[in-house]
């Protein structure tokens, strides 16, 4: 009959079975781990392509936290070392490759470093873009926000935009969503566009003067506001009638040759709060529509519901409603 020495000593070599069975565990997760990372060399290869000479040291250490462009013109990998630490350090490096010439050029950002001086840009890299005159990369800050890196085709930089890509059109003008604060109590969409011909950043939305509809529902939340003070400050609430819930639907549309674009906003609530008492409703979708993007002085913009549009034009894709007639009937002239 086994006593409770035998016992005590049973459980113990249960014990200690079960933490070296956890060690085993772990140490073939690493390995398995190790045995994923690819290197540049591999990376590159995928796409059939042999590395430059340049880099041919450094061909054999695995990469991380990277994207690839692949198409009929040209290969672009941006990426970082993979490190021990598993933290992502300065610097970004690019690869790219031109299709027609045959032509390879590297690049590398220091981020944290001047001039560029955007230490928070340094993060996973989401997606890689190819416009005529750059190369676009988005990378990741967190959830609500993210880094738009502009690079120059020799891979030199631009501009660090603090947000992420929506759209481009025209000469070098490309229009981004600014990063939110990730947890807030409100969760206002804010756009802009970004001239690659002048460095110059220019709001899109909201903007002021605000038309009859945003007008109408910041006059709403106001009042609201006001006669509800106990909820603000109970629900961390910076009841500012100009910062609204709003976000982006669906895609943005552009045309380059009224330069103009067009996008829908929903104004339906993100943030719900407990209890009853809840702020007035928005308006739902609204359509923007905004001409002479490339010139604040001209810029002029209009504010619709999308259930007018889609009374006035039917059920059109939005670029539909950037057509020269179309915006010349929206825009009265």
């Amino acid at each position: 009959m086994p006593t409770i020495i035998d016992g005590m000593a049973g459980l113990r070599h249960v014990g200690l079975s079960c933490i070296l069975a956890g060690i085993v565990v772990l140490l073939l997760a690493a390995e398995t781990r190790q045995a994923r990372k690819q290197t540049l060399a591999e990376v590159v290869a995928a796409a059939g392509l042999t590395a430059p000479r340049e880099a041919a040291v450094e061909q054999g250490r695995p990469i991380t936290s990277y994207a690839v462009l692949d198409d009929r013109s040209v290969y672009v990998l941006a990426y970082y070392w993979d490190l021990p630490s598993g933290t992502l350090e300065d610097p970004l490096r690019i690869l790219s490759y031109d299709r027609g010439s045959g032509v390879w050029k590297a690049g590398q950002l220091a981020l944290a470093g001047d001039p560029i001086a955007h230490g928070e840009c340094v993060g996973s890299i989401l997606r890689v873009q190819a416009l005529p005159y750059a190369f676009l990369l988005d990378t990741h800050i967190n959830p609500s926000a993210g880094c738009l890196l502009v690079v120059s085709r020799n891979l030199e930089f631009r501009a660090a935009l603090y947000g992420w890509y929506l759209a481009a059109f025209g000469e070098g003008l490309i229009v981004f969503q600014r990063s939110e604060v990730h947890f807030a109590s409100v969760h206002p969409a804010e756009l802009a566009v970004y001239d690659a011909r002048t460095g110059q950043e220019m709001a899109l939305f909201p903007r002021k003067p605000f038309q009859a509809i945003r007008s109408a529902y910041g006059a709403e939340l106001a009042e609201f506001y006001r006669t509800h003070e106990d909820w603000c400050m109970r629900n961390n609430h910076p009841c500012d009638p100009e910062s609204m819930d709003s976000s982006v639907v669906g895609e943005v549309a552009t045309s380059a040759q009224e330069h103009a674009l067009a996008f829908v906003i929903s104004y339906d609530a993100i943030q719900e709060f407990p209890g009853d008492l809840k702020t007035p409703p928005g308006p739902g979708k609204v359509v923007y529509l905004y001409r002479h993007v490339d010139n604040q002085a001209t810029l002029e913009y209009r504010e619709l519901l999308l259930s007018d549009i889609e009374a006035r034009f039917g059920n059109l894709p939005l670029r539909s409603l950037l057509e020269p007639e179309r915006l010349q009937q929206i825009f009265g002239k």
